[in-house]
């Protein structure tokens, strides 16, 4: 662990119980939610921030090089162009949409807006070694750490987040599992041999960081260095599917503490978001799958926390 992430788990503080009463008892669940991440009885949230994170993985890996052409590539194109349903639902919830470029395989196609922080560096395949290295996770989660950070220092109410790119889902189902004790069950039925494989070369009680090298990625590393990031300077976190919410998992067995920071858009994502949830005592804001992860379905849930915040003001 870095003297950056280990000062950041440190410092994360417990939401506020008093707070979150008496807002609760005020404006019911969501709100008392709110009020206590935010460790204020009339929390705003007027600064709202769409983060999606990017990566692709080896376990996915199409075998050439395609270009423009590569669907991680032609997401972002959509994203940054302002026409996908994302950006639309994003404007309509009053947020501002934060591309991230955590290891997308074609970096020469990635929008010139979108933040780098590892421009060309996808995971290795999980099913035949390593995702990454341990000090890759490292780097990854003190990227993420800062990136949050400096949201935080330009007045950030609420985050939340997404996430693309090839294998994503199938990174994120090994990393719930391993995490969880499950198996490659949770992953999509297509490509459990391959989370098999990958669940079968981890040590017994391999540490969270330990799991994301083995069976991980780039962007779920990053994302959880976002929420602990968050967590630490009370910005409560709203996840989507499958690969943020490995993300939170791994950041609260991090520092448990981040627990009460986040929450959950909805019930989609798959059998790992469902047991990841679980494993968080998370429960979703709509009872209903809501996009594919990409944020489509956190950004959904902004009105509702903005009603929450309007309700206590």
């Amino acid at each position: 662990m870095s003297t950056v992430l280990a000062h950041v788990v440190s410092s994360i503080l417990p939401p506020s119980v008093a707070m979150a009463a008496e807002a609760r008892a005020r404006g019911g669940e969501l709100a008392g939610w709110l009020a206590g991440a935010r460790h204020t009885p009339r929390p705003s949230a007027e600064r709202r921030v769409v983060l999606v994170a990017a990566a692709d993985h080896g376990v996915a890996d199409p075998g050439v090089a395609l270009g423009a052409g590569h669907p991680t590539a032609i997401a972002l194109a959509a994203l940054d162009g302002g026409g996908a349903a994302l950006c639309k639902i994003a404007r309509a919830a009053g947020a501002t949409l934060l591309l991230v470029d955590a290891g997308v395989a074609e970096p020469s196609h990635v929008p010139p807006a979108a933040v780098c922080l590892s421009p060309g560096h996808g995971s290795g395949d999980l099913a035949t070694g390593a995702a990454l290295s341990i000090v890759e996770v490292g780097m990854a989660l003190d990227a993420g750490i800062a990136l949050a950070t400096a949201l935080a220092e330009e007045r950030l109410d609420v985050l939340a987040l997404g996430a693309l790119g090839l294998g994503g889902d199938v990174a994120a189902a090994a990393v719930i599992a391993a995490l969880t004790g499950g198996d490659a069950e949770l992953a999509p039925g297509d490509l459990r041999a391959q989370v098999a494989a990958g669940l079968a070369h981890l040590p017994p009680g391999a540490t969270p960081t330990a799991v994301l090298a083995a069976v991980g990625g780039r962007e779920i590393a990053v994302l959880a260095g976002v929420i602990l990031a968050a967590a630490a300077t009370h910005v409560p976190v709203i996840v989507d599917g499958a690969v943020t919410t490995a993300a939170a998992l791994v950041a609260v067995r991090l520092a448990p503490n981040a627990a009460g920071y986040v929450c959950a858009a909805h019930a989609g994502g798959g059998p790992a978001a469902a047991a990841a949830r679980r494993a968080l005592g998370l429960t979703p804001l709509v009872a209903v799958g809501l996009g594919h992860g990409e944020g489509t379905g956190a950004a959904m849930a902004l009105p509702l926390v903005a009603a929450a915040a309007a309700a206590l003001a």
